[in-house]
C-alpha cells in the first residue's frame, strides 16, 4: 500500500482527481443510503430543485482551484 502511495502522489492533479473519482465511486455503490438519496433526486421531477449544468461544470472547477 505504501508504494501505491508514494507512487499516486508523484501523479499530475488531474490523474490522482481520477483515480479519487474511481475510488468515492467504487465506496458509494455499496452504500444503501447513497444510493437511495440519488434515486431520489434522479426520479425529481420538480425543476426548482435541478442543477443546471453549467452551474455544476463551475461548481467543480472551484473546487479544483482549492
Amino acid at each position: 500500500m505504501a508504494e501505491v502511495m508514494r507512487e499516486v502522489a508523484d501523479w499530475p492533479r488531474v490523474r490522482q482527481n481520477k483515480l479519487a473519482a474511481f475510488l468515492l465511486h467504487l465506496r458509494l455503490r455499496e452504500d444503501p443510503a447513497w444510493r437511495t438519496e440519488m434515486t431520489r433526486r434522479i426520479d425529481d421531477r420538480n425543476p426548482k430543485n435541478w442543477v443546471r449544468l453549467e452551474d455544476l461544470s463551475k461548481w467543480f472547477k472551484r473546487r479544483a482551484q482549492k
